[in-house]
């Protein structure tokens, strides 16, 4: 499992110097297939509690208690930076789409 360095490395880095790294590596098959399939990878797009509130069309206190929910249970990933909540909507939406129940 990665690290969080490890994560926000792979998110970062640009197109042009990720392939210009990856041209001389032996064992390309198998990071190609590590970065596929591998949900610490995936690309996040950050939201808010006031902008899932938007997002979800719903009263603050619910969009809270469901990041809270996210962040306990780890069915789609959720950040808290202090007393701040950072909800990914692209994790999100894919537990959504697998049926996601609170």
């Amino acid at each position: 499992m990665a690290n969080e360095v490890q994560k926000i490395i792979v998110r970062s880095i640009d197109q042009e110097s990720l392939l210009e790294a990856m041209v001389d590596r032996v064992d390309i098959v198998e990071i190609i297939e590590k970065f596929r399939y591998h949900e610490d990878f995936a690309p996040r797009e950050y939201l808010t509690i006031e902008e899932f509130q938007k997002y979800l069309k719903c009263c603050r206190n619910y969009a809270l208690e469901l990041a809270k929910f996210g962040f306990e249970s780890k069915n789609f990933h959720v950040n808290k930076v202090g007393r701040k909540w950072l909800i990914d909507r692209l994790s999100y939406e894919r537990w959504i789409s697998r049926g996601g129940h609170k």
